[in-house]
């Protein structure tokens, strides 16, 4: 039997990302401060032979009409203070912290990120953001966010800054940490095509993924690089059963957990207009949409975000669809049928992985470790054990 080796993250995120996974009886807010919940996690995703887990950082507060919003949130520590203490009760797994590079330091970034892959054997990452939210700015005294096309000139800079003084080191376990990047928008294509290793995306259409993976490599080689050398993982949300009918059950049990204000507030938030006076059951304003700041400033494409390319979805229906997990592709289903799409999309040139995004974190981890990953080993599609100590090894990069 062939082995594909398909690449699996975790994305680590509060309780899970569903904003009121909170609610969970299963998952006390306490714990989200304490060390004991990540490693636990950390713990399983290792069991189940994952290659990484990925860490977001968030540099702003939600806000809902100009004040806080917790219920908004999705609580985060700080992954680089995080990160260590995970390495140091795990033996393989990678980890992938995210730092920007608009409001914070190159060598200071440098020193942590190198000091993260000697602490852990040559397991770190960085997800290299340039913070796309405008309200960042005034938590760093900063006056005014800079524009999409300065802050991906001064990331340019500022990753080569980074990598010239990781070549003043000696040598790293696994020569740099591994870069990833999320950005999907024409900026950040091009800016990934440059510097990433690992491209995080939205893609919730296999045939519509399979282009942006052949648009993706068409711009690698424009650039001079190996078309194969980036490794593209779609984020996606698995909601399992036994059954198709318990799996469904499971979904409605989630969708309870979020209160409709909240789901507006989220999608007002993504596009930056107030949804509040729109009827629920009338089709998605996409005439407004196409108008909101977000949209005419670049950081979002409602129609990839959307999907409009049949009939547009009502107001009730989209803030569903984004209940389960924002804007990624949601799965509901059995394990068999989870494994199914794995090995389709892979098998036709897709991606070269998946992110997994638990919309309730601690069970269903447990679910696709236990139920799922078996399954892809017995396919050949996983590795069954770890093959190397790296994270770069993990992912078949080649070594800088």
């Amino acid at each position: 039997m062939s082995q594909r080796n398909i690449a699996l993250g975790l994305f680590l995120m509060g309780h899970g990302h569903n904003v009121g996974s909170w609610r969970s009886s299963e998952t006390p807010g306490a714990d989200l401060t304490l060390l004991d919940y990540y490693r636990d996690l950390a713990l399983t995703a290792e069991r189940g032979k994952l290659d990484m887990i990925f860490f977001a950082e968030i540099l702003y507060s939600y806000e809902l009409n100009g004040r806080h919003e917790g219920a908004l949130a999705f609580p985060t520590l700080d992954p680089f203070v995080l990160i260590p203490a995970l390495a140091a009760v795990t033996e393989k797994i990678g980890f992938v912290g995210t730092y920007s590079t608009t409001y914070t330091d190159p060598r200071a970034t440098a020193l942590k990120l190198a000091t993260i892959d000697r602490l852990s054997g040559g397991r770190g990452g960085w997800n290299i953001v340039t913070t796309g939210a405008d309200r960042a700015a005034a938590n760093f005294s900063t006056r005014e966010h800079p524009g999409k096309e300065e802050r991906y000139e001064r990331a340019t800079g500022y990753v080569g800054q980074v990598r010239e003084f990781w070549q003043s080191l000696p040598e790293l376990p696994q020569g740099e940490p591994v870069r990833v990047q999320a950005g999907m928008s024409p900026a950040g294509k091009d800016f990934a095509a440059r510097i990433a290793e690992v491209m995080f995306t939205i893609a919730s259409d296999r045939d519509k993924a399979v282009a942006f993976r052949n648009e993706l490599r068409g711009m690698l080689a424009a650039v001079g690089r190996d078309p194969a050398g980036v490794r593209i993982m779609p984020g996606i949300a698995p909601i399992l059963g036994g059954t198709e009918a318990e799996a469904k059950a499971n979904e409605a049990r989630y969708l309870e957990l979020l209160h409709p204000r909240i789901q507006l507030a989220m999608l007002g938030d993504q596009f930056g207009m107030d949804f509040s006076g729109y009827a629920m059951d009338k089709p998605l304003p996409m005439d407004d949409i196409r108008q909101a700041p977000r949209v005419l400033s670049g950081m979002r494409d409602p129609e990839r975000l959307i999907g409009t390319d049949g009939e547009v979805p009502t107001l009730g229906e989209y803030l569903r669809r984004q209940a389960r997990v924002r804007a990624h592709h949601s799965f509901v289903g059995t394990p068999e049928q989870l494994a199914d799409m794995i090995d389709d999309w892979s098998a036709m040139g897709a991606c070269d992985g998946f992110n997994l995004m638990f919309p309730v974190q601690s069970e269903g981890l447990a679910a696709f470790v236990d139920e799922v990953s078996p399954i892809l080993r017995q396919r050949g599609l996983v590795r069954e054990d770890y093959e190397d100590t790296t994270l770069r090894g993990h992912l078949g990069l080649a070594r800088p």
